[in-house]
C-alpha cells in the first residue's frame, strides 16, 4: 500500500507549510486527501520532513499520533443520512497535524541530512558488544557515537527490530525530561511504520539520537537510581523468561496495580514487577497494561478545570503506554527493565500529584445542554457521541460510549470518533498532547489483555473522552 502513496507530490503542500498560510494549507490538504492518498502514509512522510527541523521532538511524535489514529477512521460507519467521503472524514485530523508541523518544516527547509560515519559492530574491540557500547555512549552524553552505532547496525542490514531493541535497551533504566526520550523512540519508530522501514530509517535515527543521552545538567530523579540499582543486582535477573515454557498467567500482574498506587517505595515497586514477571509468570505485555491502567487512574484524580495539570499527569500514561508497546514490537529480555522504570515512574507521579493542592478532581464543566438520543445502531450512537463531545457534554458522552461498547460494536470506530474530536483541540497550544493522550488511551484500551477482561479498564476511555472534550479548540479546524 505504502508504495503507491510514496509517489505523491507533496511539494505544493510543503510550500504552503513554509509560507504559513492557513488557507493555502487547508486547500492543499484537501487536494492531497481527495487524490485518494492514505492519511497515515502522508502524515508519515510529513513527519520525516518535520523531524529535520524539529529540535523539540513533540511535533514529530504528534504527527506519529495523528498517523496512527487516522488508521482507525475507516472503521466509522456511514451516517444514517448522506455519505461522508474518506478524504472529508480525515481532514480535521490531517489539518491539525499540518498546523503542528508547519514551524518545524519551515525551520528545516534548507537543512540537508548530514549523517556521521557509521560505527559497525566489526569495529568494536574484542569482547565488547553493541549493547554495551550504546549504553556507554548514552551514559557519557555522546549523541554522536550513539547515532554512529545505530547507523552501523542499520548499515549491516540488521533486522529493524534489532535497531529498536538497542535503542530501547540503552535508555531502559534512565529517565529525563518527563520520559520523553522513550516517547520519541517509540513514536518515532511508528513514523517508520507508516512509511515502511528502509531508506528513511537514518532520518529518524538522526532526529532521535540527540534526545537519548543522559545530559548532566538535567538531574535524574532519585527513584530511577533506585531502579538501576535493583535491576543491576544479579538476584533480580529476569533472564529466566528466555527459557520459560509454561503459559503466561496474566492475572498475576493485577496486584501491581494497587502497589503502584500506594505509598510503596521504588524498591518495593520494583519487587512487585519482578514478582509479577518471574514468580507470577505474567507476560510483559500484561504487566505493561496494568502499569498503564494505574497511570490512567492517576489522571482520573485531576480536575478538568486545570488543563495544564491534566497534561502533566498524562505523562505517566504516555510513558507507560510507550513501554507496553515496546513489548508488542520486540520480545528481547534486554528491554524488560523498561517495565521497572515505568512502574516506578507512575508510582512517583501519583505521590507527586497527591501532594498538589489542585490534584483533587472537581466535577467536569456542565454542558450548555445535554444531547440525548443515539438509538441502538452504531452510526446513530457515534453521531450522538460526536455531538456530545463538541458540546463538552462529558457525562453524556461517557454514557453513550458505555452503551455503544455494551452492545458489542467496534471499539476502533468509537476511538476514531474521539480522535476526530481531539483533532479539533489546538495542538499548537498544547504541543500535541491531546492527540498523544488519545492515541495512548486508545492503544491501551484496545490492547487490554483478554485474560484480564473482567478487570475494569474504563479509565482509558474516560481520559480519552476528557482529553477530546475539554481542550481549547482551534478555530479553523473546529469549523471543518
Amino acid at each position: 500500500m505504502a508504495g503507491i502513496e510514496m509517489r505523491a507530490d507533496l511539494s505544493h503542500l510543503v510550500d504552503a507549510l513554509i509560507a504559513g498560510d492557513s488557507d493555502q494549507i487547508l486547500a492543499q490538504a484537501r487536494e492531497q486527501l481527495q487524490q485518494g492518498e492514505h492519511a497515515d502514509v502522508l502524515l508519515g512522510r510529513l513527519a520525516l520532513l518535520t523531524a529535520r527541523g524539529d529540535a523539540d521532538g513533540n511535533p514529530t511524535i504528534t504527527l506519529a499520533a495523528a498517523a496512527m489514529l487516522s488508521r482507525l477512521l475507516h472503521t466509522i460507519p456511514q451516517p444514517l443520512e448522506g455519505e461522508v467521503l474518506p478524504h472529508e472524514r480525515a481532514l480535521p485530523l490531517f489539518m491539525q497535524a499540518l498546523l503542528v508541523a508547519a514551524p518545524a518544516v519551515r525551520n528545516g527547509k534548507d537543512k540537508q541530512l548530514t549523517l556521521p560515519a557509521p560505527f559497525f559492530p566489526s569495529e568494536l574491540a574484542e569482547g565488547d558488544t553493541v549493547n554495551a557500547a550504546i549504553r556507554k555512549a548514552i551514559d557519557s552524553n555522546d549523541s554522536a557515537m550513539t547515532e554512529r552505532l545505530l547507523l552501523g547496525l542499520y548499515g549491516t542490514g540488521a533486522d529493524y527490530r534489532t535497531l529498536q531493541v538497542r535503542a530501547y535497551e540503552g535508555i531502559a533504566t534512565t529517565f529525563q525530561d518527563a520520559g520523553h526520550p522513550l516517547l520519541f523512540a517509540v513514536r518515532g519508530f511508528q513514523v517508520l511504520d507508516a512509511v515502511e522501514w528502509g531508506t528513511h530509517t537514518p532520518e529518524i535515527v538522526d532526529w532521535l539520537t540527540p534526545h537519548l543521552p543522559i545530559r548532566p545538567q538535567s538531574d535524574e530523579p532519585e527513584w530511577v537510581k533506585a531502579v538501576r540499582s535493583y535491576v543491576a543486582d544479579p538476584a533480580h535477573s529476569v533472564a529466566s523468561i528466555r527459557t520459560r515454557l509454561a503459559a503466561a498467567n496474566d492475572t498475576n500482574a493485577l496486584p501491581l496495580h494497587q502497589l503502584i498506587l500506594s505509598d510503596a517505595d521504588t524498591t518495593q515497586v520494583c519487587q512487585g514487577v519482578y514478582n509479577a514477571l518471574i514468580q507470577g509468570n505474567a507476560s510483559p505485555r500484561a504487566v505493561g497494561s496494568v502499569i498503564a491502567l494505574a497511570a490512567a487512574d492517576i489522571m482520573e484524580r485531576v480536575s478538568d478545570e486545570n488543563r495544564d495539570f491534566f497534561v502533566q499527569a498524562a505523562h505517566g500514561l504516555l510513558f507507560a503506554a510507550a513501554s507496553r508497546l515496546v513489548f508488542r514490537q520486540v520480545q528481547d529480555v534486554e528491554v524488560l527493565p523498561l517495565l521497572f522504570t515505568s512502574a516506578a515512574y507512575v508510582n512517583a507521579l501519583q505521590k507527586e500529584i497527591t501532594l498538589q493542592p489542585n490534584a483533587t478532581k472537581t466535577p467536569a464543566p456542565s454542558a450548555t445542554q445535554h444531547i440525548v438520543g443515539g438509538g441502538l445502531i452504531a452510526p446513530a450512537q457515534l453521531e450522538t457521541l460526536n455531538a456530545q463531545l463538541q458540546n463538552q457534554d462529558f457525562e453524556g458522552a461517557l454514557h453513550t460510549a458505555r452503551r455503544y461498547l455494551k452492545l458489542g460494536y467496534d471499539g476502533r470506530a468509537l476511538f476514531a470518533t474521539i480522535a476526530l474530536n481531539a483533532a479539533r483541540v489546538d495542538a499548537t497550544a498544547d504541543q500535541g498532547h491531546t492527540l498523544q493522550i488519545v492515541q495512548a488511551a486508545s492503544e491501551e484500551f484496545m490492547a487490554w489483555p483478554i485474560h484480564l477482561a473482567e478487570t475494569n479498564h474504563e479509565a482509558f476511555l474516560t481520559v480519552a473522552l476528557r482529553a477530546a472534550a475539554f481542550g481549547k479548540r482551534h478555530t479553523l479546524v473546529n469549523s471543518l
